[in-house]
């Protein structure tokens, strides 16, 4: 875990998701947490607009699955 350029948890996470046949999914979201707050914009002169978009990814499992959700959507619009 200490060669992987993560935080120690989600290096390990990268690690059992090998059980689970889940890695590349895994993978996303430790690339999506490493992104900050890069993923979502709120500009202050539409920040209701920005946070009804938000609305439009959120996963009631949580945060993890919303960013999941926020590359499989950018994903399938051709990456814009």
């Amino acid at each position: 875990m200490a060669e992987f350029p993560a935080d120690p948890m989600l290096s390990k996470s990268l690690i059992a998701s090998e059980k689970y046949k889940c890695s590349e999914d895994v993978l996303t979201i430790i690339c999506m947490l490493s992104a900050g707050g890069a993923i979502f914009h709120r500009p202050k002169d539409r920040q209701v607009h920005a946070d009804n978009a938000h609305k439009n990814f959120w996963a009631k499992a949580g945060d993890h699955l919303t960013l999941k959700n926020v590359y499989d959507h950018w994903v399938e619009s051709d990456y814009r």
